[in-house]
C-alpha cells in the first residue's frame, strides 16, 4: 500500500475486502478485478464479460453470485 501512495498511482486493483480498507484509508482509488473487466468491456477491449467470468470461476476464483449477476446486467 505504501508504494502506490509514494508513486501517486491513479488506482490500485484489490479484490480482498480486508485489503481495501487500508487502501481507502490511505486515500487510494480502489477497483476490483470485476471492475477492471467491466471497464475493459465498456472500452471495447473485450466483447463479453460472461466467458471471462466463467473462466475465472473454472480456475477456482471465487466470485459472489450476487456480484456476478450485477456485473452481467
Amino acid at each position: 500500500m505504501i508504494l502506490p501512495k509514494e508513486k501517486n498511482v491513479d488506482i490500485v486493483i484489490i479484490d480482498d475486502a480486508n485489503a481495501k480498507r487500508p487502501a481507502k484509508y490511505l486515500k487510494l482509488s480502489v477497483m476490483g478485478t470485476l471492475g477492471v473487466l467491466i471497464k475493459a468491456k465498456r472500452q471495447g477491449h473485450i466483447c463479453e464479460l460472461k466467458p471471462v467470468i466463467r473462466e475465472m470461476i473454472d480456475k477456482n476464483i471465487y466470485i459472489f453470485e450476487k456480484v456476478m449477476k450485477i456485473c452481467l446486467e
